[in-house]
């Protein structure tokens, strides 16, 4: 039975952050530096008067088409709320607040530039107005806040800008920024939309955060399940809003911190049309100032082709949907809890892409093992006291900064048998800790990415008929063939494909049950062999080669 995650669906609120209006700033703003001079009632250039009360000016904006008709053909809007890069209003006079933001010549670049008068926080506070979706009631940002960061005491220097893709190559998703005074602990997320008008092959994900962050994580909306969410930045107020999103999305990504995820060849997510995506956002400020929390994601995707293998992920939480199982007792002594993640019935072989663990502050190790048949333990595969990048063992595991291990050739793991994951916690504080949201909270997650290969269907060696070895495997150059049969072979052919089915390596003319065969001009990466001997399949299987 779903608990305490997973509640009441019907019942998840979402709430404004603060009490006051947002938009009787930006009405002043607007009203100073614009509707006294190029938009008032008596010169309203580009079709607009900004001129008269708070409610004029949001029935000017809002969801209006601009006059400008290069950015009506890009489906800009003068202010589209959650949505700045996409409000010509914003375009118009950002000033370079967003590095990657421009317009063409068509939508007349310089005719904001006298605007010198307005200054960056009135600019962020317009900015901050679209992004929280361009309410008419509501303080919804804390301007002290934004005007400390820019001019008062000072912030952290940003994060460098990421290139975005080049425009028939992918998309680039900019979060934020979100202005988080020092100590202060929140996660916020927002939908975005694709816009891809077929469906797509996404083949690498690319994303850089803050050095504060604790986790990005990519949700993909079911088809329409977006449109019951509201438009633009949204705090995480509990855990109904994560059920929320478990019952209409699908964690398809998850990054600890900065890292480029390019996905095997012949793999990929598969993404329908329309595509809507929602990321969330977990930081914690340690710095003694002001932080602009933000993040650049870049996708790059290609049309979709029929033979892709589509890629999949698996969150393996402790209790599975129970989450209420995990109970940390404030005893101080190391407590550990295990997670036997198997499915004897299972028809499925799992090709490891990644794994990373996912604990809160009293994590004190985390690992998981591949499973032998009688459920102990096998293979380490996952040691969480290794460094970021999975580069080296640094002896303790950094709850706020996991491994991030990456399987290059993917790892098969026969599911029959499985995995073994293990986390271990110590609370030291005056409660008992259960699962929840914030890090003095707990979570016990493994995130996996994978894809399928179907053991009935040929392609992997567990079920196939034993008449041939290949050895050693994986391999770093040359193999070893060996048939165990006693077939005769007359002139056979060995084939050997990439995960795509291409073939990349042919040797013909064999006339022995023992011969070798040279990898050494192929990369590395997992692939399918078959002996074709009088026109028939005598054996195949999959090596795995490595450099």
């Amino acid at each position: 039975m779903k608990k305490i995650y997973f509640l009441a669906l019907s019942f998840f609120a979402f709430v404004n952050i603060n009490a006051q209006t947002t938009i009787s700033r930006v009405h002043t703003i607007l009203q100073s530096n614009c509707a006294a001079t190029c938009h008032s009632s008596a010169n309203h250039a580009g079709n607009l008067n900004l001129s008269g009360t708070e409610q004029d000016l949001y029935n000017a904006l809002v969801n209006v088409t601009p006059a400008n008709a290069a950015a009506a053909a890009l489906g800009n809007k003068l202010v589209d709320p959650g949505e700045p890069r996409n409000s010509f209003l914003f375009k118009k006079i950002h000033r370079g607040l967003d590095a990657n933001l421009s317009l063409t010549s068509a939508e007349n670049p310089t005719t904001h530039d006298t605007l010198a008068t307005m200054t960056e926080v009135e600019r962020e506070m317009i900015r901050q107005w679209i992004l929280f979706g361009a309410k008419d009631t509501g303080e919804l940002v804390n301007e002290q806040t934004i005007t400390d960061f820019y001019v008062g005491q000072g912030g952290q220097p940003r994060i460098q800008p990421l290139a975005p893709p080049a425009p028939n190559e992918g998309v680039q998703i900019y979060f934020g920024p979100l202005f988080m005074p020092s100590g202060v602990e929140f996660e916020y997320y927002k939908k975005f939309y694709i816009n891809n008008n077929t469906p797509v092959d996404v083949t690498r994900m690319n994303v850089f955060e803050n050095d504060e962050s604790h986790h990005y994580a990519v949700y993909k909306y079911y088809p329409g399940h977006e449109a019951i969410f509201p438009r633009g930045m949204q705090k995480v107020v509990g855990l109904i809003t994560e059920a929320a999103l478990f019952y209409h999305a699908d964690v398809i990504a998850q990054w600890p911190n900065n890292i480029d995820l390019n996905y095997p060849q012949g793999t990929a997510y598969v993404w329908d049309s329309a595509t809507s995506l929602s990321i969330t956002y977990h930081l914690i400020n340690y710095n003694d100032s002001i932080i602009a929390a933000e993040a650049y994601m870049n996708i790059y995707f290609n049309q979709h082709q029929p033979g892709i293998i589509p890629i999949k992920t698996a969150q393996i939480r402790y209790g599975g949907d129970d989450v209420e199982q995990l109970v940390i007792p404030n005893n101080g002594i190391d407590t550990t809890f295990v997670i036997d993640q198997h499915d004897a019935d299972s028809a499925f072989l799992w090709r490891v892409i990644s794994m990373q663990a996912h604990t809160h502050k009293s994590g004190r190790d985390y690992n998981v093992w591949t499973r032998n048949t009688n459920g102990t333990k096998d293979s380490l595969i996952y040691k969480g006291s290794y460094d970021a990048t999975y580069t080296f063992d640094q002896g303790v595991y950094i709850w706020n900064n996991p491994p991030y291990r990456q399987f290059n050739p993917p790892m098969p793991v026969d599911m029959r048998k499985g995995f073994i994951h293990e986390a271990t916690f110590n609370n030291t504080t005056a409660d008992t800790i259960h699962f929840g949201l914030t890090t003095v909270d707990e979570m016990y997650v493994t995130f996996i990415v994978y894809y399928k290969d179907d053991l009935s269907s040929g392609i992997d060696e567990l079920a196939k008929n034993a008449s041939l070895t290949m050895y050693p495997n994986p391999v770093s150059n040359v193999a070893t063939i060996q048939l165990v049969n006693g077939t005769n072979l007359n002139s056979a052919e060995l084939k050997v494909f990439d995960l795509t089915g291409a073939e990349v390596k042919s040797v013909k003319g064999i006339t022995t049950d023992k011969f070798k065969v040279d990898m050494g001009n192929l990369p590395a990466g997992c692939y399918l062999y078959s002996l074709i001997n009088n026109g028939t399949v005598q054996a195949s299987g999959k090596v795995i080669l490595q450099r």
